[in-house]
C-alpha cells in the first residue's frame, strides 16, 4: 500500500486560511486609515473654522456691550479668556472658557463678566447631560440665573438668591458644575483685577 504525503499541502493550506485574510485585512486597514487621515485633512480646517464661529456667536450672546474682543489669552490657572472691548477699544468686561465635571461628562461653560464683576451671561460651548434632565441646563430660564451675580456662587435645591442658583430638579450634579465653572470664570475675573478673595 502506498503512502501519500499530504504534509506540504497541509502547510499551504494553513497559510491560505490564516495569513491571507490577516494580509489582506492588514492592507483594506491601511487603506481606510489612509482615507481617513486624508478626509481629516481636508476638513479640519472647516470644523475649526466652524468652531470658531459658534465661539465668536456664544461671546456675543455673552457679552452684548462689546464690540469686538480681544484675541485668545491665557490667565494662571490655564483658563482661557478673551476681552471684551468696547467701540473705543477700552476693556468693558471679560469673556472666560471654564469647565465643570458633569454627570455626562465635562461641560465647557462660557461666561461673559462685565467690568463690574457680575456675570453678564453663560453659554455652553459643550454639554452632554442627560435629555430631559441636565440639558435642561441650556434652557434660557437656567443660564439666566446667572446674569447680574458675583462673588462665590451656591447651588440650592429650594429656591435662588442673590449668592445661590436654584437647582435643575433631578439634575443638581449638572447645576453644581455649571455653577462650579462659572465661580472658576468669576474667581479669574477677580485675580485679572488683583482683587482677593
Amino acid at each position: 500500500m502506498d503512502t501519500v504525503n499530504t504534509a506540504p499541502a497541509k502547510k499551504e493550506s494553513n497559510f491560505r486560511l490564516i495569513c491571507v485574510p490577516a494580509i489582506v485585512l492588514l492592507l483594506i486597514s491601511g487603506v481606510a486609515a489612509l482615507l481617513l487621515g486624508l478626509v481629516n485633512d481636508v476638513t479640519k480646517d472647516v470644523i475649526a473654522g466652524r468652531e470658531r464661529e459658534e465661539t465668536a456667536a456664544a461671546m456675543r450672546e455673552v457679552m452684548r456691550d462689546a464690540a469686538e474682543f480681544s484675541e485668545e489669552k491665557t490667565a494662571e490657572n490655564d483658563v482661557l479668556y478673551y476681552e471684551a472691548l468696547s467701540s473705543d477699544g477700552s476693556v468693558c468686561g471679560y469673556v472666560f472658557t471654564t469647565t465643570g465635571k458633569g454627570y455626562g461628562g465635562e461641560i465647557k461653560v462660557l461666561t461673559g463678566v462685565g467690568a463690574d464683576g457680575a456675570v453678564t451671561g453663560i453659554a455652553f460651548l459643550s454639554i452632554d447631560e442627560t435629555p430631559g434632565m441636565g440639558m435642561k441646563a441650556q434652557n434660557d430660564d437656567f443660564k439666566n440665573q446667572y446674569n447680574g451675580k458675583s462673588g462665590t456662587l451656591g447651588v440650592s435645591k429650594t429656591g435662588r438668591s442673590d449668592t445661590e442658583i436654584q437647582a435643575i430638579t433631578g439634575a443638581t450634579i449638572t447645576s453644581k458644575a455649571v455653577t462650579s465653572a462659572v465661580n472658576d470664570a468669576l474667581a479669574c475675573f477677580a485675580k485679572l483685577n488683583g482683587e482677593v478673595r
